[in-house]
């Protein structure tokens, strides 16, 4: 029976089972500190997401915002502009159309009484 307790069991040779291990612990090291790098980096940008959304905030409630409401009418004005100047546009050409003379043909009258 002692013979078969030993038989199951794997030998391993020491050196390999710290070499393993420290590898084991350099990936777990690596690991960790690029969470940390991560977890900074997500600090860092909420910090600036946060700035960020403060400064909108001035945007809307300030001088920025009543400067971009009248934009609106800025716009509409132009397009009404924009419109009258093609309906003005449209109209001089048909008046050019009308003022063109009509076409003249000469028939010579001696070749008809022939």
């Amino acid at each position: 029976m002692a013979g078969s307790f030993g038989r199951g069991r794997m030998s391993v040779a020491p050196g390999s089972v710290s070499n393993a291990s420290a590898a084991r612990l350099a990936a777990k090291q690596a690991e960790l500190q690029a969470l940390q790098s991560l977890r900074n980096e997500s600090a860092t940008l909420a910090q600036e997401m946060s700035k960020l959304g403060d400064r909108v905030d001035t945007l809307v409630q300030g001088a920025v915002a009543s400067v971009m409401a009248s934009w609106q009418g800025v716009f509409r004005a132009i397009q009404i502009a924009q419109t009258a100047m093609a309906a003005s546009q449209a109209l001089d050409k048909e008046e050019e159309e009308r003022q063109v003379p009509d076409a003249v043909v000469r028939i010579p009258i001696q070749q008809a009484r022939e």
